[in-house]
């Protein structure tokens, strides 16, 4: 699941939840070590730059996708204390 970022139509946020899983997903390894990838979205694909959020940035869109969807809230939860779930800026490149 993504969240368009505030700052333009072609930059989303991605959370690497795993269903609040104790480790993360593949895919958030293969993204951070590339530091670029693809995005579907609809019927388009287009390159992608990745940035990780940290801090205070990355708490407050997290918060805002739980505020959304509550399940994100359960995730946090379940990974407490064992990791934080990373969350992902997917610019277009």
């Amino acid at each position: 699941m993504y969240l368009p970022h505030g700052t333009g139509p072609d930059t989303i946020d991605v959370f690497a939840t795993r269903a609040g899983a104790p480790a993360n997903p593949d895919w958030y390894r293969n993204l951070t070590a590339a530091g670029d990838g693809s995005a579907e979205r609809g019927t388009g694909t287009y390159k992608v730059t990745v940035r990780e959020l940290t801090g205070a940035e990355r708490d407050r869109i997290y918060a805002g996708q739980a505020r959304r969807y509550p399940g994100f809230a359960g995730y946090a939860r379940q990974t407490a204390g064992i990791r934080t779930i990373a969350v992902l800026e997917l610019a277009r490149a």
